[in-house]
């Protein structure tokens, strides 16, 4: 029990569980790539990602009672929020395209695995950002990334339930055809 009674202390850490400022810009430093990454596959602009990831670490050293456990997860927050602001008028242009759309959309349970997380994290993010339009894109971090329900994606993006989850059905069909694509010629070279 003497760890119990010990007088020692972390000296970057703030009292009652609230990060300290030091500890979010280390989480924002720490998480840099990934974050970016996501704030690229939204914006689909370099200069738009980084803004969005250097806006959300404002936005977060402005909030001083984040929770240390959940600072990494709102770093994530913060940056798709960010993100979605840079590019809102055109999530809004790519909704209103699918606002009379026939398109059936997936069932609200088919987030990604983490190996499909993983695998697209090794895509290039401008063969994403080709192969889908804001709306998608922001809808596959949301949903399928970040496993946001349908209903929160689409009140973070300020669109319609049924509209975001036509956008997530297209993204993940992208997904599916292009993980066939590549598995396809992988396992015909295993057959010869």
């Amino acid at each position: 029990m003497e760890w119990f009674h010990s007088n020692e202390r972390e000296p970057e850490r703030s009292k009652g569980g609230i990060a300290s400022s030091d500890e979010i810009r280390s989480a924002f430093a720490e998480q840099r790539d990934h974050l970016y990454w996501i704030a690229l596959l939204i914006t689909g602009d370099d200069t738009l990602a980084n803004l969005a990831v250097v806006n959300a670490s404002a936005l977060s050293a402005n909030y001083s009672s984040v929770f240390r456990d959940w600072l990494n997860g709102w770093a994530t927050y913060a940056t798709v929020r960010a993100a979605v602001r840079e590019v809102h008028g055109l999530i809004s242009a790519s909704a209103r395209y699918l606002e009379h759309s026939s398109s059936e959309h997936p069932d609200d349970g088919a987030v990604l695995s983490d190996d499909q997380i993983a695998s697209l994290w090794r895509v290039d993010p401008q063969d994403i950002i080709a192969a889908l339009d804001p709306l998608a894109r922001s809808a596959l971090v949301l949903r399928g990334v970040q496993h946001a329900s349908i209903a929160d994606a689409a009140l973070l993006l300020g669109e319609p339930s049924r509209v975001v989850a036509v956008a997530y059905g297209q993204a993940l069909r992208w997904h599916r055809e292009r993980t066939d694509t590549h598995v396809a010629p992988n396992d015909q070279q295993l057959d010869s």
